[in-house]
């Protein structure tokens, strides 16, 4: 069925019909727009929604939990949700909305062009009527003059009192007037003839080809939408599978959450390494008071705690100062342990107590805290020396490019990289040995303390289990003389360090017990590593190790001094200085630039090279040591 044969009469309807299907379409558009403004909110809802439940810095800096860790995650997979709803938005704008408003201003210019020529084509067959009708009337005018002229011509032809004359004009004017009415009823024929035919090729022709085209128009415009409504629908289909990724990221990010791990983390991070208090002792008031030693009270995170230190292990025993923040263990005035341990106390600590201020050694956490960040601290610093390291060799590994073929660069204009890098070693390297010396690596001590034999764990200590050497009674070290003062339960390496109980570097306790651990606990700068150097002395101050007796510092003495004669004879290698080096630590040796040195003993990986110059030994950075020349 087409509109041209079967809606020839509906000129008025069809216009209004197309009319209204064009509205239609821009209905719609402004319905693809709502949806597209929707999307585009919902999108900048999520948005803002997921930067308001982003974990605080504060909240994840020390420990991540599995729940913390998860709900980042999934906070990420949304960010991508509302990043495909975007999506949708921009897909809507520019495959639907543009689409449609470019279709409806090409339908409403070929509607406007079809109604206009549809107007013209009924114009023209009006005219064509019209005219038909004014040759129409001009015949019958023509014949009603002829009825008239005829009609006088018979009156006066029946009339005897009428002249010759007379009968003459009557008689002309009629066969004029009848001359006339021919005229007319021709030209009338021909006009009716010319009028049928403007008709019949306006309603079979002209008109039915308006109709047809704006038919074509109209279902063009519904294929049109019906396709708007399948993109429409493929715009949101296109971003499902993203979405269902998402989806099941989260799901798998849920699945991660591990109890287990949440709970072992929340140990670690709360853990203080401490022990529970002993029980409390009956007091019999029946017995008489016995006298007690008096005691300093010491305070670790709001506990009360009071303990009895041993001399540090040392044969003198001189006094050290702790590091304040961790007096776990405490000592007389006279710097003699009493072998006891105090109780622990626990009060009734108000939630308004002023916390303690961080230090640099985190000596104002828990032991177990404490050495957490310390090793946080020192791998961190190790692998800025790894990169460090690493851009160094690269460096090097230019300039020797440069020295065999010179077209492609001086090797001489390196030197100052190198020379920065260098500086950036160094520095690093020292603040890694002074975590190292706070965290209490026996790679910078060279003795065991007293306080715990030499394979015990940290954490076995820090728990307050005892722990038992193979072949030695529980409490007592193996090779510990009677009478020296033993780990207890309570004691960590940390604490031990802090209350005395570890020798920390041996030069600081060689130098007088407390200037050396004052030094220790201010965490200076040492420009040299702790490696001792061999030395001849007496024995006053030599730490004792676990397994150690009490004549065999005597005999390492004897030994070492032994080593510095044979090392008087051997043959070092030499070396000259490129850079000038000033140090006022003991165990670091001063140079300038030129120097010729010999080298002692090589770089163990440290960046430190034990070098001699005269009598003089000492530790120098290995960068500033030239081997070539």
């Amino acid at each position: 069925m087409n509109w041209g044969e079967e809606l020839w009469d509906q000129y008025g309807q069809l216009e209004k019909h197309t009319e209204k299907g064009i509205e239609f379409l821009d209905k719609y558009c402004h319905f693809v727009k709502e949806r597209q403004r929707i999307e585009t909110e919902y999108a900048s809802a999520l948005k803002r929604l997921i930067k308001n439940y982003q974990p605080k810095k504060k909240e994840t800096e020390d420990v991540t939990f599995s729940t913390v860790t998860s709900f980042k995650s999934i906070l990420t997979e949304l960010q991508g949700v509302a990043n495909q709803h975007d999506l949708v938005a921009e897909g809507l704008m520019t495959r639907v909305t543009k689409e449609v408003q470019t279709a409806i201003q090409e339908f409403k210019q070929e509607r406007k062009k079809l109604l206009q020529d549809a107007r013209a084509k009924e114009a023209a067959k009006d005219r064509s009527i019209k005219k038909m009708d004014q040759t129409r009337d001009s015949y019958r005018q023509a014949y009603n003059s002829f009825i008239a002229a005829k009609q006088q011509y018979e009156k006066v032809e029946s009339d005897l009192n009428q002249s010759r004359a007379q009968l003459h004009k009557s008689k002309s004017n009629m066969t004029q007037k009848d001359q006339q009415r021919e005229d007319a009823k021709n030209e009338y024929i021909l006009q009716l003839a010319q009028t049928n035919k403007d008709q019949q090729d306006h309603y079979y022709n002209q008109l039915p080809g308006v109709f047809n085209k704006l038919q074509e128009m109209d279902e063009r415009r519904i294929m049109k939408i019906s396709e708007y409504y399948k993109e429409y629908a493929q715009c949101h289909r296109n971003v499902l599978p993203i979405i269902g990724k998402c989806l099941d990221c989260i799901t798998q990010h849920a699945e991660n959450v591990s109890q287990n791990e949440d709970s072992k983390k929340v140990t670690i991070k709360y853990k203080s390494g401490l022990v529970p208090p002993e029980d409390f002792q009956m007091m019999d008031l029946d017995e008489p008071p016995k006298e007690e030693p008096e005691t300093k009270p010491d305070t670790v995170s709001g506990n009360s705690v009071s303990s009895a230190n041993s001399s540090g292990g040392t044969i003198s025993g001189k006094t050290k100062k702790a590091r304040r923040g961790l007096k776990i263990f405490s000592k007389d005035e006279d710097g003699l342990g009493r072998g006891s341990i105090r109780r622990l106390k626990i009060p009734h600590t108000p939630s308004f107590r002023r916390k303690p201020e961080p230090s640099e050694d985190f000596s104002h956490l828990q032991p177990a805290q404490q050495k957490r960040e310390l090793q946080k601290k020192i791998d961190e610093l190790q692998e800025k020396v790894s990169s460090e390291i690493k851009s160094k060799d690269a460096v090097l590994k230019m300039r020797d490019v440069y020295s065999q073929n010179p077209s492609l660069g001086d090797a001489a204009s390196l030197e100052p990289q190198l020379m920065e890098i260098g500086a950036r070693l160094d520095s690093l390297r020292l603040e890694l040995q002074k975590y190292q010396k706070f965290m209490g690596y026996t790679a910078y001590s060279h003795k065991e303390t007293n306080s715990l034999p030499s394979n015990s764990n940290y954490m076995a200590t820090a728990e307050g289990k005892p722990f038992t050497p193979q072949g030695t009674p529980q409490g007592t070290p193996q090779g510990t003389p009677q009478g020296t003062p033993q780990a207890t339960p309570h004691s960590t390496p940390i604490a031990d360090r802090a209350g005395g109980m570890k020798a920390g570097s041996t030069h600081s306790l060689e130098k007088g017990g407390e200037a050396g651990f004052e030094d220790q606990r201010s965490g200076s700068n040492q420009s040299s590593p702790s490696r001792e150097l061999p030395r001849n002395e007496d024995t006053t101050d030599h730490a004792l190790s676990p397994g150690e007796s009490l004549t065999s510092p005597v005999s390492s003495r004897q030994e070492s001094f032994y080593e510095d004669l044979e090392d008087e004879f051997e043959d070092h290698p030499q070396v000259k200085a490129k850079f000038p080096f000033h140090s006022e630590d003991e165990n670091s040796l001063s140079m300038e630039i030129g120097d010729v040195l010999d080298v002692m003993e090589e770089d163990t990986g440290d960046g430190w090279t034990r070098v001699r110059k005269g009598h003089d030994e000492g530790f120098v950075p290995t960068s500033y040591l030239d081997y070539e020349s």
